[in-house]
């Protein structure tokens, strides 16, 4: 027994074992011939026509009569042509392709910093023959080679349960889901794969501890550490009669790690904005520097707030950039302030090796480049408001400088706390712990 056909689709009686049931037939988007069961139903035999007839009592819960059978083709249709549309479009394409395809997309679309794209390609590193435990390459090794649309959400939570067991931190597994999540969800797009979801949206984020204390240096420190600085303490100079010209070269480079070391830390500017600062951000009069810049992996791009910001200069940066000005040489508003022999921007890791020989030799106890830079905040928070320090350190969320709120105790906080459980000197009323 077969129903009229409809324009979605036609009603099809079938039976099983003399039960009898619904099924719609249809031609989808596709053209292709689809059927699919519907549900029990509520007919029995007539033996008149050799076929079906509608029962006359009462629908039972869980059969069909003919109304609500074409209701449920039509779901089932709309269904059918919903899963169509997010089906990929591309059903061959590989997680090596969606790769490509998102890399391409980060350095062109949304033009992030070549250091974060470089940390993101050595995290998709293809694996090397050999070499089982490349550790760049956890996630190629993993998905690489498979078609894009059969990865399932239990190969990523397989995944990353893998990199549970391995000695690594949360966070470290938070940063390949986050990559992981990231490229599925590009290829989500229409003009991309047309994935129909994200594999990796039903994975768990680990927790991860929070963050730790903040370092910081003590004024004396750094002179200390500047102080080393230009006595040649922090480099390591091979033994050798050179001439005046090259001795003079020499602690004039020695002179300029100490400035930098010293501007670090009355300025807070992190050091690729450091390395990339030109005179023409520099006003002496005005008394400020303007940040718009930055080095990243070996390339000049803009600040990690994507916006330029004023800094005010204290008398002690002021000193310093003045004593660069009389080198005589890389002056120019082009020039770096910070440079190499040739003009060049200096390398950001021999300036940390510096800093921390530096350290070492000034017998302080030693930390990390970007600690000039908590100094900076520390020391600033006690004398202006949160949202100028906010400024001047170039944060994009208010909650990164309350950090410096709490970051070290005042001069005179252990004073307070004395007074406050001192006991009081009127006999009457005995102090907070007693007489």
């Amino acid at each position: 027994m077969a129903a009229e056909p409809t324009d979605i689709g036609a009603l099809v009686v079938r039976a099983y074992k003399g039960r009898p049931f619904y099924e719609a037939k249809w031609r989808d988007s596709t053209r292709a011939q689809r059927k699919r069961r519907l549900g029990q139903a509520w007919l029995e035999q007539d033996p008149k026509n050799n076929g079906w007839r509608r029962r006359r009592d009462r629908v039972r819960d869980g059969c069909l009569d003919e109304r609500r059978a074409y209701a449920a083709m039509e779901k089932v249709i709309a269904e059918h042509e919903a899963a169509l549309r997010r089906a990929p479009q591309k059903r061959d394409a590989t997680f090596d392709e969606a790769v490509d395809a998102w890399v391409e997309y980060l350095q062109h679309e949304k033009r992030i910093k070549p250091s974060t794209l470089a940390a993101y390609q050595y995290l998709l590193a293809q694996p090397r023959r050999g070499r089982k435990r490349q550790r760049g390459a956890r996630i190629m090794r993993r998905f690489g080679g498979r078609k894009l649309a059969d990865v399932s959400t239990a190969d990523v939570r397989q995944f990353l349960a893998a990199l549970d067991r391995e000695d690594v931190s949360a966070r470290t597994v938070n940063i390949h889901r986050q990559v992981v999540h990231s490229i599925f969800e590009y290829s989500m797009r229409s003009d991309a794969f047309g994935l129909p979801e994200n594999p990796a949206a039903g994975t768990t984020k680990r927790p991860e501890d929070g963050a730790g204390p903040i370092e910081t240096f003590e004024p004396h420190e750094i002179s200390a550490i500047a102080a080393a600085a230009r006595s040649n303490l922090h480099r390591r100079r091979p033994k050798h009669n050179y001439t005046p010209a090259t001795d003079a070269e020499w602690q004039r480079m020695n002179d300029q790690d100490a400035s930098l070391f010293i501007f670090a830390a009355c300025t807070g500017l992190r050091l690729g904005e450091l390395l990339a600062l030109r005179w023409s951000g520099v006003d002496l009069a005005g008394e400020v520097v303007i940040v718009s810049r930055a080095m990243s992996a070996g390339q000049e791009a803009s600040t990690k707030s994507r916006r330029a910001r004023p800094v005010p200069l204290a008398e002690q940066a002021t000193t310093e950039l003045r004593a660069l000005l009389r080198r005589g040489i890389f002056t120019s508003q082009s020039d770096h302030v910070f440079c190499r022999p040739d003009g060049g921007p200096l390398d950001r890791s021999a300036v940390r090796s510096r800093f921390i020989r530096a350290q070492e030799a000034a017998g302080v106890r030693v930390r990390r480049f970007h600690d000039l830079r908590h100094t900076f905040g520390t020391l600033a928070i006690q004398q202006f408001d949160l949202v100028s320090v906010k400024d001047m350190m170039g944060h994009s969320k208010l909650s990164t400088t309350e950090r410096y709120l709490h970051s070290k105790p005042r001069p005179d906080d252990a004073a307070k706390l004395t007074r406050i459980f001192q006991p009081c000197e009127d006999a009457d009323h005995e102090g907070l712990l007693g007489a």
